[in-house]
């Protein structure tokens, strides 16, 4: 009989270039210490028995055959179906507890790690040794490919490398900065269709996209300088334009925060300005906060945050602070302002303990 062990997955926050990798635009997150757990231990019979402890729910189904989804996004199943397709077959049960500390559908990527922890569990309980590439590849395929939905693999890659790392079209970089100060505050709001506005962004840029390509000889949306691209702005459609531009100056931002977060000790005061600005384009380009969360932001900001910004697709969820040295009193304004603050540090990427 194996046995048993404990995998631990993080969540993640995008630093720069929010609702730019699935433009195939640079990306810059770090996987932070929240995180989802799976305990998972060997039991007589022959189904996987899965007791999500947070949400007071229990699933289960059988060892030897594919799992049947009970509804969209069925996550642990759709992991469990992916080792399966590997030729991982379980030759025991298992009783798998989900629990976890990352605020559900609050911009951390709860459900990515959620995945990815699944992924690795699943791995281990059938012999699969995967390399952290593959982890990440696998854990997308699960959660978005499967059942059909928008995005990228940032979140994958953020949970199961760890630290901070780079992503564009050149593959992944991890990147030596020491970022402490790290604030989370969560509005308490739900977001607004995640999905939907995922969609709606990706089909507003690529039509900006497709509009300068016709205009701008060579235009490649990954380098072409914005000074080309705002010469002939115009042109792009009004339902379009802002979103487009938008996406180009992020990639811009995050490009030159790469070049900071390259130095072990980056300029901290950069660092925070080009967070806000950062946000200021979400805010004002992706229409992505709300006035709670702008309440957050302020109260930090007065608290001495350096920088501020929501997080994930927005629209309520989450905002994170840059406050190296005044973590307390921000986390008190945060919660003055009506928001639920967590202290959070740069964690590892997701792995296996044995229990």
């Amino acid at each position: 009989m194996q046995s048993p062990f404990r995998v631990l997955a993080p969540g993640r926050v995008c630093l720069f270039g929010e609702h730019s990798d699935y433009l195939g635009l640079g990306a810059i997150p770090a996987a932070i210490s929240l995180r989802i757990t799976i305990d998972a231990r060997p039991v007589e019979g022959n189904e996987i028995r899965i007791i999500y402890e947070d949400l007071n729910e229990v699933d289960q189904f059988p060892i030897d055959a594919m799992a049947a989804y009970r509804h969209q996004r069925d996550y642990v199943r759709s992991a469990f179906n992916m080792m399966r397709r590997r030729g991982g077959h379980p030759e025991q049960a298992w009783e798998i507890v989900v629990s976890g500390d990352i605020p559900l559908a609050a911009g951390l990527s709860s459900s990515s790690a959620l995945t990815v922890a699944a992924v690795l569990s699943f791995a281990r309980i059938a012999g699969i040794d995967l390399s952290t590439s593959d982890i990440a590849v696998t854990s997308f395929n699960a959660e978005v490919t499967e059942f059909h939905e928008s995005g990228g693999m940032m979140d994958h890659l953020a949970s199961a490398y760890g630290g901070v790392i780079h992503l564009d079209d050149h593959g992944l970089t991890q990147l030596p900065a020491r970022l402490g100060g790290l604030v989370i505050g969560d509005s308490l709001e739900p977001k607004t269709d995640t999905v939907g506005d995922l969609v709606q962004i990706r089909t507003q840029a690529e039509e900006g996209y497709s509009v300068l390509g016709a205009r701008i000889n060579g235009f490649d949306h990954r380098s072409t300088p914005l000074d080309r691209v705002e010469k002939v702005a115009h042109l792009i459609p009004d339902s379009c334009r802002l979103t487009t531009i938008t996406t180009l100056r992020n990639r811009d931002i995050t490009r030159r925060a790469c070049s900071l977060l390259l130095d072990h000790v980056p300029d901290k005061e950069q660092i925070g300005q080009m967070i806000d600005q950062h946000h200021h384009l979400l805010r004002d380009g992706l229409g992505r906060s709300t006035p709670k969360i702008e309440r957050l932001i302020s109260a930090a900001k007065e608290a001495g945050a350096l920088g501020c910004k929501i997080n994930g697709s927005g629209g309520g969820g989450t905002m994170l602070a840059y406050a190296p040295g005044h973590e307390r009193p921000v986390m008190e304004a945060i919660e003055s302002a009506g928001g639920v603050p967590y202290m959070v540090e740069v964690d590892n990427g997701a792995r296996v303990v044995l229990i």
